[in-house]
């Protein structure tokens, strides 16, 4: 009862204009795709739905008071998500962890950065470690 509504994404890719309720959800997860069998109920006043057919249901996720960043921002190593703050004028680069959901474009830090970390928000793959970096903020002190 308390999970939020659900969307349903039909096999056709098309999404039900109408949003439903999961009923029950399988403890059971298939390891080869990540998946879990979810049972949902939708109202289906266009009748689109038919008995025994199949979709993807999509869960949202909310994040609150959280740090996000362009995935510009990033570079991956080892499988591992990196940014480069500016500490002391000079690039340094850093591990972040970031939520598994991500819109394309950006990412959501659960981990590694903390409020007023100045980091290289383009071009991160084309910086090397120790690179001297003028910022934005420090232009602006100049010219006062």
């Amino acid at each position: 009862k308390k999970m939020p509504a659900v969307k349903l994404i039909l096999n056709d890719g098309s999404v039900l204009p109408d949003s439903g309720r999961v009923e029950s959800i399988s403890g059971v997860i298939n390891t080869s795709t990540g998946t879990a069998q979810v049972r949902a109920t939708f109202p289906n006043a266009s009748h689109l739905l038919h008995s025994g057919a199949n979709g993807n249901v999509e869960v949202p996720v909310y994040y609150k008071d959280v740090i996000v960043i362009p995935q510009a921002a990033t570079f991956e190593l080892q499988d591992k998500v990196l940014v480069y703050k500016v500490v002391d004028g000079k690039a340094q680069s850093a591990n972040i962890e970031v939520a598994p959901n991500n819109n394309g474009t950006e990412y959501i830090v659960t981990q590694g950065l903390n409020v007023g970390d100045v980091i290289i928000a383009e071009g991160a793959g084309l910086v090397r470690e120790g690179t001297p970096v003028g910022t934005a903020q420090g232009a602006q002190n100049q010219g006062k």
